[in-house]
């Protein structure tokens, strides 16, 4: 690490200290597997690798460099009238260059989802920059360090709207780099954060003050109570059109990590009052039993229906947000934790059985499976096939892996613990079909995410064995000699963010790092949801 001790390498060194925020949690219960404290994580120090995988290792590596030179050679905002270093996040996979139209998407990406041509959207691809971060330490090449602060510190800047604070990113939005503009295959502009803001503290020490507005304008612009918490996951970008009622937890939680990440950087008030009112809001909306319904609507479709992955999911973002908080606000998450994780555990969740799986949707009273007609869910949690609102066995894991380093050896610890090592032997026999399905690059992700966790938590080779067999898989259905760019999705012949490719990638490197012998810095991510 001491090569990145120069005038630039504050962001590395915040970066990574963030990252390790999710590191894999060595298991001591046993005397065994004796690890290194990184952040509040036990991260061990001994792990056994395949006799030969350190030199075999580097395939993987190999592929992920090769892929991200190519992007920074021709996959930067050097289009039209207004240059910046922006990434775009949909390319053709032969040359890094974008496209001048899209190409059908893959199975279960609606129109309104997609990045359009020459669009970038820093939220969806944000395992991208930690690919990028985590090559630099790995190969001593600052260059790809450099080109994330870059990317981030000109996205904020000119991406974000001067009257809401909002940013063209999640599930709606992006900036075209060609045209210099708001992209527009949502005609309505509609804010909505696709996913977790991980790398605020990255952001924040490039862009403080545009960090910080962006964090106030989801306050001021996004909740449309401030006194009850009444909100809608979409918001106007350009404008002050707050909505109510389609209040989900998943985004709700999203918006607690992000006011709390502000708080602790600028001990700001509002921010402890956002966190308030929202985890309030949550607490008055739970079922006897803690469940939380989809939203605060009486859509029939989703009355009394709670989807498992906004429990495990609010829960870890608030335990976390509790850590940056007044003790007043950190009473509340903590409360509003307890009973997330009660709700949730007490669930019939069979993760090992392939004809079941985590429960994804269940009744806000009984915690019962329930079926949901419109996303064609028995009730029970996808082994693969994303798509829109599709809920993975894997990734659910991931977040249960996520609450079991948080929670430590604890009862409810080794409950988590005890799913995630159940969903990674699912995967140690249930294989993918991408020949007859249209298999999205981010499942194989999440997937290996998920086998490396339950190896570092079970020291079971058999879980690595298999995460470097999906990876190789990955990389052959994936990947072509002559195309450096992994395709979206098993069908396609194109570079999209939206199916997880960079996730993919970050997933790879994981592996890398793990058989080469490495002490494992790389975070288990558990951003697709």
């Amino acid at each position: 690490m001491n090569r990145f001790l120069n005038g630039r390498s504050l962001l590395l060194i915040v970066a990574i200290h963030v990252l390790s925020g999710h590191m894999f949690a060595a298991d001591e219960a046993s005397g065994e597997g004796q690890g290194t404290r990184i952040g509040e994580r036990r991260v061990p120090t001994e792990i056994s690798a395949p006799a030969g995988a350190a030199d075999s290792g580097s395939r993987f590596l190999t592929v992920v460099r090769r892929a991200v030179d190519v992007i920074l050679e021709n996959g930067r905002d050097t289009y039209g009238d207004q240059h910046s270093e922006m990434i775009i996040s949909v390319l053709d996979r032969k040359n890094g260059r974008p496209l001048r139209s899209l190409p059908q998407p893959p199975q279960g990406v609606r129109h309104s989802d997609r990045v359009g041509p020459g669009g970038s959207n820093a939220n969806l691809q944000q395992d991208l920059y930690r690919t990028m971060l985590h090559l630099s330490r790995l190969s001593g090449d600052t260059q790809y360090e450099q080109a994330a602060q870059a990317a981030l510190r000109d996205f904020i800047r000119i991406t974000q709207h001067p009257d809401t604070g909002l940013l063209a990113w999640g599930e709606h939005l992006y900036w075209n780099c060609v045209e210099d503009r708001l992209g527009d295959l949502d005609p309505n502009r509609t804010h909505e954060p696709k996913k977790k803001f991980v790398l605020f503290d990255v952001v924040h020490a490039v862009e403080p003050e545009r960090t910080l507005k962006y964090a106030r304008g989801l306050w001021d612009h996004q909740i449309a109570d401030q006194k009850t918490g009444n909100f809608s996951r979409h918001a106007r970008y350009d404008r002050h059109d707050p909505r109510r009622d389609y209040d989900f937890a998943k985004e709700g939680g999203y918006f607690i990590d992000t006011w709390s990440r502000a708080y602790a950087v600028s001990q700001d008030k509002v921010f402890a009052t956002a966190v308030r009112v929202l985890t309030q809001r949550y607490l008055n909306r739970m079922s006897s039993s803690g469940h939380l319904a989809l939203d605060s609507t009486t859509r029939p479709e989703w009355f009394e229906t709670s989807p498992s992955l906004y429990a495990v999911a609010l829960a870890a973002e608030c335990t976390d947000a509790a850590e940056r908080m007044d003790s007043e606000s950190a009473f509340l998450l903590r409360k509003l934790v307890a009973a997330q994780d009660q709700a949730f555990l007490s669930m019939p969740h069979r993760p090992a059985d392939p004809a079941r799986g985590f429960v994804s949707y269940a009744d806000t009273e009984s915690g019962q499976p329930k079926p949901v007609e419109a996303k064609q869910s028995n009730g029970f949690s996808r082994h693969w096939g994303l798509g829109y609102g599709v809920h993975s066995t894997a990734m659910i894991a991931l977040l249960c892996n996520t609450r079991q380093q948080q929670l430590g050896d604890s009862e409810r610890g080794e409950e988590y613990r005890r799913l995630v090592v159940e969903a990674a032997t699912l995967y140690l026999n249930e294989s993918p079909d991408p020949a007859g399905d249209d298999l999205w690059a981010g499942e194989y992700g999440t997937v290996i995410f998920t086998l490396l966790a339950a190896h570092r938590i079970s020291h079971d080779s058999r879980y690595l064995d298999r995460a470097i067999a999906l990876a190789d898989d990955a990389v052959r259905i994936f990947w072509d000699n002559d195309k450096p760019l992994p395709r979206a999705s098993a069908k396609t012949d194109y570079y999209d963010v939206v199916t997880g490719t960079d996730t993919l990638s970050l997933a790879l490197l994981a592996v890398h790092e793990q058989i080469s012998g490495e002490v494992p810095q790389i975070e288990v991510s558990d951003l697709i949801r």
